[in-house]
């Protein structure tokens, strides 16, 4: 039987983003490898101005009238054939009907995704729906073996930014291995993006005030068994987030 052990982190701050702080945040974290994702993309977003190309089509009908031309507009084909059924019945002669395609290119800026988070920087995997992860390392065969999901949920009044690691294994594993595996290799990164984010909050972009947030930390098998994380290892990731800041001064 086949196991998946699970960790996961939330790191809770007491503010949020409005809608037009959440488009101006999708370039910012361009800016910084970090790449907001919707949960069908399969593609990396993109950043900056793009053109956006849209055609719409319309059906005129034409004919005379005491000797003045009359023309109709109509948006779909079907009415405009039903107005030349009735002029036929009063025999009034009309013209086939013309179809107008009008295309309209216009600049947009591009704007925010989705919650689910990739940092370009480090190996990902960057597939459709959840399959979505950092790749923390692999297996013998060159397969993702730990995967670390982020997402960061923003809402007016409070976010959230959430690490989820996990291993899959084919039994239970001793906790020194868990240890390792979901708490050693996964940290530093975790720190490392936990950081970019808080630098980002507090630039003079967003101008966020920011107090030391509420971290849970959470281990999980898929037999549902559960345990809180013990308190050295949220100080694991507040020390990495440290050490993270300090690298980018």
């Amino acid at each position: 039987m086949s196991h998946t052990h699970t960790r996961t982190v939330s790191i809770d701050y007491d503010f949020g983003f409005s809608e037009s702080e959440k488009q101006l945040l999708h370039h910012v974290l361009g800016q910084h490898n970090l790449a907001d994702l919707d949960t069908w993309d399969t593609e990396l977003p993109e950043y900056g101005v793009k053109e956006e190309t849209t055609s719409s089509d319309t059906y005129l009908v034409n004919f005379v009238v005491d000797d003045t031309e009359v023309q109709l507009t109509f948006d779909y084909k079907y009415k405009a054939q039903d107005v030349i059924d009735q002029f036929e019945v009063m025999m009034i002669e009309t013209k086939p009907i013309e179809k107008v395609t009008t295309t309209i290119t216009k600049e947009v800026e591009a704007d925010w995704r989705g919650s689910t988070i990739l940092y370009t920087e480090s190996d990902f995997h960057l597939g459709s729906y959840s399959d979505k992860y950092q790749i923390i390392s692999y297996n013998d065969e060159g397969e993702a073996d730990v995967r670390m999901k982020i997402d960061f949920t923003a809402y007016s009044y409070r976010s959230t930014l959430k690490f989820t690691v996990e291993w899959d294994t084919d039994k239970v594993q001793k906790d020194a291995i868990l240890q390792e595996k979901l708490v050693d290799l996964p940290t530093p990164l975790m720190g490392k993006i936990q950081a970019i984010f808080e630098s980002i909050f507090e630039s003079e972009t967003f101008d966020k005030t920011l107090e030391e947030p509420t971290i849970s930390c959470m281990f999980d098998v898929r037999s549902h068994h559960s345990s809180e994380c013990k308190p050295a290892v949220i100080d694991m990731l507040r020390e990495a987030k440290r050490q993270a800041s300090s690298e980018e001064e």
